[in-house]
């Protein structure tokens, strides 16, 4: 990147000389001769943010129309490795895992365990999120599913997206350049995939609808796994922190790959966006980022300033930066529905013991089989298979739920701190629990029509155990997890088991919506040339199905309208 100056970043943005070394951290204790971490500004036509789905897919897209870019990422570039020991696994856990920010104590000296890994859990206020960090961003560490809502589903979540261009040219554009492709028969009949088998089994059974998922996986690396020439990752169930065998078409190695080809598109690992806001004198942005060393701390202070920036940090990044930039005064043009729409797309998640057909051990993964009810456009609903490595046989099934999710959810601005948190109502249910119950109780019914699973002798007195534990937790006055947790371990027989209770989100929504944070393509309002490309243009949920696929194509058809009329003007 071309060094301009070495003027202090965030004085860059208007800050008095006090501010910023608050700021920045750069106050040092009286008498102290420290040198604190070097600075200087980056001068770039079109910066993007973030470089999961929506990043990716921006960079190359401007990258294809011969635009200058800069794309920062806060998270590590991960190249898979021949030796196969990139990421961590979840049989060994170590500093690759979790993400965990640094966090400035007195006099900007950073303190606490600081781990620059795959994985973030923000806590947020009543739904936690789970995403990830990293060059690639969640499709380092997502189960790949590709599947997209029906036409009527679609209309109710985005009515003012044409239905018709999206179904003819956005989704299969995106499948396409995502490399997502359904499981191969061959795979399907591999021991490995039992659970699949099973899975659709029970489903046909129980008269639901199922399909094979598109995932965006090369299938011949998995072959290769299965014959000993690269490591055993997908095809034995490690995929929730990343896939060591490189069979994972995350989108580092597809779009954003593409798109530094060009020569045109440069991605920064380790660089942390933490302020934005406008010049209009100049018409130009100007963006306070910080310079990570491998060990989390700041090495230095940056000042981008660019023509143009598109926010792709995913729904919680985008948000966050554009709460807190509407909410310091930044940029306060920004509107009131900035932060707004939230959810978490209805996620749930079940487990079903005593699957007859069902394994544990190597079973393949990730996300290969789904049955979906969608007769009732306003409450879809759809369980998954959910491949992950378990030891022994333990005919046990895990199934992941979405359903519909209203977007009641928000980010809230906390003066105090500056912090930015995702708020969910305690009141409002993050996900359409009856809608997932019904169908995952018809799903279970459907192995018992099939064969009796091992324990079917027993079922009858388990269940009423399992309710007697159940009256029990209630007057124990348990914690909701607490509850689920116990319910868990002893509610399992019949009807499988509710994780629900436990609430938590892969799939955040929603903060800068279409047609009220921003225009109908993604423009924020009130700022030329400032852009929202990722989840965040997406209210809540996107129709009880993983939202990968829709976030792509949105974006797909996002860019082509911008690109078209905003070229030349403002990008």
């Amino acid at each position: 990147m071309p060094e301009v100056s070495r003027r202090t970043a965030l004085a860059g943005l208007g800050l008095g000389a006090a501010e910023v070394a608050a700021r920045a951290g750069l106050a040092r204790p009286s008498g102290s001769a420290r040198r604190g971490p070097s600075h200087r500004e980056v001068t770039t036509r079109a910066l993007v943010i973030g470089s999961g789905v929506g990043g990716a897919i921006t960079a190359f897209r401007l990258s294809q129309a011969g635009v200058q870019t800069l794309v920062l990422e806060r998270g590590r570039r991960w190249a898979v490795t021949p030796r196969g020991n990139t990421f961590a696994s979840t049989e060994r856990l170590d500093g690759r895992a979790l993400y965990l920010e640094p966090r400035a104590g007195r006099h900007g000296r950073m303190k606490g365990r600081t781990n620059l890994g795959v994985v973030e859990i923000v806590p947020g206020d009543g739904l936690p999120v789970v995403r990830g960090a990293g060059v690639g961003g969640g499709t380092l560490v997502y189960a790949g599913a590709t599947i997209r809502p029906g036409e009527a589903v679609f209309r109710r979540i985005l009515p003012t997206v044409g239905w018709e261009s999206m179904d003819a040219e956005y989704y299969p554009r995106a499948a396409r350049r995502l490399r997502a492709t359904p499981l191969p028969q061959d795979l399907l009949n591999h021991p490995h995939w039992t659970g699949v088998r099973e899975f659709l089994a029970m489903g046909r059974a129980a008269g639901l609808r199922t399909e094979l998922v598109r995932q965006t996986v090369d299938w011949d690396v998995v072959r290769q796994e299965l014959a000993g020439t690269r490591v055993p990752a997908l095809s034995a169930g490690q995929y929730l922190l990343g896939v060591n065998s490189g069979a994972r078409n995350s989108v580092d190695r597809t779009y954003l790959a593409d798109a530094e080809r060009t020569g045109l598109v440069t991605v920064a690992p380790l660089h942390r966006v933490t302020g934005l806001t406008f010049d209009a004198a100049r018409r130009r942005y100007r963006v306070a980022v910080e310079r990570l060393d491998e060990h989390g701390a700041v090495a230095e202070y940056l000042t981008v300033t660019a023509g143009s920036v598109f926010c792709a940090a995913g729904s919680v990044g985008t948000a966050q930066l554009l709460v807190a930039a509407r909410q310091t005064g930044a940029l306060p043009e920004l509107n009131e529905h900035v932060g707004r729409h939230w959810g978490g797309n209805g996620d749930a998640g079940w487990f079903y013991l005593n699957v007859p057909g069902a394994g544990g051990g190597r079973q393949g993964g990730g996300i290969s089989a789904a049955v979906r009810d969608e007769s009732d456009p306003a409450a879809p609903v759809t369980l998954e298979q959910a491949g992950v490595p378990v030891p022994l046989k333990t005919h046990a099934m895990p199934v992941l739920g979405m359903g519909f999710c209203a977007p009641a959810g928000e980010f809230r601005f906390h003066p105090a701190t500056g912090a930015v948190r995702p708020t969910w109502p305690a009141a409002v249910e993050p996900t359409d629990a009856a809608g997932l119950r019904r169908m995952a109780l018809t799903l279970r019914a459907g192995s018992h029509s099939t064969r009796p699973g091992p324990l079917a002798p027993l079922e009858g007195a388990l269940a009423r155990l399992a309710g007697d534990v159940g009256r029990l937790t209630d007057r124990l006055g348990l914690s909701p997890s607490q509850n689920g947790v116990l319910r868990a371990l002893l509610g399992i027989p019949r009807g499988g088991v509710d994780a629900t209770s436990v609430r938590f989100t892969g799939h955040p929504l929603g903060g800068a919506v279409l047609d009220a944070a921003c225009d109908n393509h993604g423009r924020l309002r009130g700022y030329p040339g400032l852009y929202v490309m990722d989840a965040a243009l997406i209210p809540a949920s996107t129709g009880g199905v993983n939202p990968t696929w829709t976030i792509a194509a949105l974006v797909e058809r996002c860019l082509d309208t911008v690109l078209r009329e905003d070229v030349g003007r403002l990008v």
